[in-house]
């Protein structure tokens, strides 16, 4: 069977995009795992519990939304869990602390309470679907929108209209620059690792811009909740 040729001028538009596609990328360092903050613990939908797990001392989440308190003594996946303190400030000797792997060909989070004296996994979900939850919960929409896939890493495409003839670095909009830059800042000084691409193809008839950007990033620092809102602000900007 013959093979389809590629038309000289579809040959040329893929050549003009690739030329105008602007990257910014660094694979500096992808972390096996980071330390966040309580409030992404909050931000995930999670309270950090100190009890009894089937009569021994353990720590443990719950899902804010069953309200745990006190006293409360609850079953769950054939375990008994009993509440005896509602953490809201992590001892200075403990961590929270998140590490991204596969399992099913899918990525997977978990979380872990470590002290000086032990690692204690608190949960392990699938990353996407703690991603998304996360991401509807702190309202950003940007990203639920752009969101592709998840993995190690976790890419979101963004495009807005059909594609035409790409722009140069000189002629494109103020925000189209604005957004190269702060993703520069964003891989460099907080992640050390992604890949941004934007390639901008003008405004349509009713004035609204056309284009195609897209955001890969290792899955781990988006449960940091800080670079989580920051990138959904980029986003978001471009509108």
């Amino acid at each position: 069977m013959k093979k389809k040729q590629i038309a000289p001028t579809e040959l040329l538009r893929k050549h003009e995009i690739a030329l105008n596609t602007f990257v910014r990328e660094n694979w500096e360092e992808t972390p096996q795992e980071i330390e966040v903050k309580m409030n992404s613990l909050k931000a995930w939908g999670f309270d950090l519990i100190a009890g009894l797990r089937n009569g021994k001392r353990a720590i443990f989440v719950s899902e804010s939304e069953q309200g745990r308190q006190v006293g409360d003594v609850y079953e769950e996946e054939g375990e008994t869990f009993e509440v005896q303190e509602i953490i809201s400030t992590l001892p200075k000797n403990a961590q929270i602390i998140v590490e991204v792997g596969l399992q099913d060909r899918r990525g997977v989070i978990r979380g872990i309470y470590r002290t000086e004296e032990e690692d204690v996994i608190i949960f392990t979900l699938p990353a996407a679907e703690l991603l998304l939850a996360t991401f509807k919960k702190r309202r950003l929409h940007a990203l639920i929108e752009a969101f592709h896939s998840s993995g190690l890493t976790t890419e979101f495409i963004r495009q807005r209209g059909v594609t035409g003839k790409p722009w140069g670095y000189e002629q494109l909009p103020a925000k189209m620059r604005q957004a190269l830059r702060t993703a520069q800042d964003i891989i460099d000084s907080q992640t050390n690792a992604g890949r941004f691409t934007l390639v901008y193809f003008g405004k349509n008839k009713n004035g609204d811009d056309r284009y195609i950007v897209t955001w890969l990033i290792p899955t781990i620092h988006l449960f940091d909740i800080d670079i989580a809102e920051k990138i959904d602000k980029t986003l978001a900007a471009l509108k």
